[in-house]
């Protein structure tokens, strides 16, 4: 175990960044927010400047716990410049999106895209298909619990890794059954049984946007949806512009665009190009803590 303090941005709040729906293997209790970052068990609790840190390993996502934790919360994106333009862009649009888009701009403030790692976002999004979060969330931990031999101990708190590819290549479809994944349980398993290993998910980092999303969508589960939140969240493209059932809604009513995902999703990284990732998380936030604790598909 390791604690320490790392001093945070200016513009940066966790209770936003970990609760806007970008994640779900966090819950927040007594203060903290305490979660799992691939095999790293972790409690974090900002107080004014500074992020306490309490950590079940010196390493995450292949880096030092204090680099890699930097990275992981997006601290190196340039927030104040991309708010910025965000609000730049809103002020030229008619009345309501105006008003509604410099409102979450507003209430979302300090929010940051995470940087997680695409393997374990890959599963989850395919989990998260016609799911809301807390399903998400109690289905992942459960999926990271049929291996005892990932369990991770902080604080006298269990906490189960997230598996590694050939750990899931020895699930069966009727184990995933078992999960309650429903019709999920086939893509997933035809997925791990697919891949030849985590690898390929690199492979694709330096890869135009399209190119991501096209890769991504040759795996059955896996559409424009999925493979949006995966490009924004496990690989920080952020003009990528998942549409859910929530934005959906959103796109409709203050830009009576409607169809497909796959259109609604381009007139947005279009028009809000290259921040069109960060202006649905803070329109997703705002619709959810209106409208109800929604799914994200």
């Amino acid at each position: 175990m390791v604690s320490f303090e790392l001093k945070t941005p200016r513009i940066f709040n966790l209770d936003i960044t970990l609760d806007c729906g970008q994640t779900f293997r966090w819950v927040r209790s007594n203060g903290w927010w305490k979660g799992i970052v691939r095999d790293t068990a972790l409690f974090l609790r900002q107080k004014n400047g500074t992020l306490e840190v309490i950590a079940s390993s010196d390493r995450l996502l292949g880096e030092d716990i204090d680099t890699g934790l930097m990275h992981y919360l997006g601290f190196d994106d340039p927030l104040e410049d991309i708010l910025m333009e965000i609000e730049k862009l809103s002020h030229d649009l008619p009345e309501p999106a105006k008003e509604i888009s410099l409102k979450s701009i507003a209430e979302g403030k300090g929010l940051r895209i995470l940087r997680q790692d695409p393997f374990e976002m890959t599963v989850e999004y395919i989990i998260s298909t016609r799911n809301n979060i807390p399903t998400i969330r109690r289905t992942s931990d459960a999926l990271s619990a049929s291996f005892h031999e990932n369990r991770i101990l902080l604080n006298d708190e269990v906490f189960y890794s997230f598996p590694k590819l050939p750990q899931l290549k020895t699930l069966t479809l009727e184990q995933l059954k078992e999960l309650k994944l429903a019709f999920r349980a086939q893509w997933l398993y035809e997925l791990f049984q697919n891949l030849n290993e985590e690898e390929f998910f690199i492979s694709l980092r330096d890869l135009p946007l399209d190119e991501k999303l096209e890769k991504l969508m040759e795996h059955k589960g896996i559409g424009f949806k999925v493979a949006s939140c995966i490009t924004l969240f496990g690989y920080a493209e952020l003009n990528s512009f998942p549409v859910d059932i929530w934005i959906k809604r959103v796109m409709k009513d203050l830009f009576n665009v409607e169809g497909s995902t796959r259109k609604i999703m381009r007139f947005a990284m279009n028009r809000f190009y290259p921040y069109a990732g960060y202006y649905q998380e803070l329109l997703f936030r705002y619709y959810r803590k209106r409208f109800g604790r929604g799914k994200r598909a």
